[in-house]
């Protein structure tokens, strides 16, 4: 119909065209990321870094997507917390915590992040306001393409970010554990709160 100039808006299909070939690319990368992950050929070039730094970048990110939901978020790490790892891949694992947590949470609700230190290393978490998830599926979200959905609280529309594939938290769990950690998930009172652990600095 464009071709032949039968449509009366072609700006219109053509924005359509546009996100869905973006939306194409992202989940062939992540695709092509968890490839990597899942042979063992991703291999980390850790350094130690800020994780207050990698933090506030991620909520730099995040943070018109967050607007255009209504969504409000809250990031505090405790100072002079430092972490031994990739920077690329630790924003990664936090921007797709932060994005799934937003997409996640009605309109008026709240994100938060939080990181500290512990005895066996450092940990940051992600809390949202989805309403929870059955007790059936805590243990399948960080499987390959699950999605979810009627565990989630009604009226939290997605947003457009990521492939929306079912790749992201899987890509997360991927990441930590090439950094020898772990990533847990657990029901909170108004939603559920990601943990992440990382081995503490040599």
């Amino acid at each position: 119909a464009l071709e032949d100039g039968m449509v009366d808006d072609p700006s219109r299909y053509h924005r359509q065209i546009s996100e869905e070939v973006n939306r194409t690319v992202r989940m062939v990368d992540d695709l092509f990321e968890l490839s990597q992950i899942h042979a063992g050929l991703l291999v980390p070039s850790p350094q130690t870094v800020a994780l207050g730094d990698l933090v506030s970048e991620s909520l730099a990110a995040a943070e018109s997507v967050a607007a255009v939901k209504g969504v409000r978020l809250d990031g505090q790490v405790d100072a002079d917390v430092l972490v031994h790892v990739d920077p690329q891949a630790m924003s990664r694992v936090i921007g797709n915590l932060l994005m799934n947590a937003i997409r996640h949470t009605p309109g008026d609700g709240s994100v938060q992040i939080r990181g500290w230190s512990q005895a066996d290393g450092v940990q940051l978490s992600v809390r949202d306001g989805c309403g929870g998830i059955p007790r059936e599926d805590l243990e399948r979200v960080f499987d390959v393409a699950f999605r979810g959905g009627a565990a989630r609280t009604p009226g939290a529309e997605p947003v457009r970010s990521g492939s929306g594939a079912g790749l992201g938290l899987a890509i997360v769990r991927g990441l930590i554990e090439v950094h020898s950690g772990r990533v847990e998930v657990e029901n909170v009172e108004d939603g559920c709160r990601f943990v992440v652990t990382i081995p503490a600095t040599p």
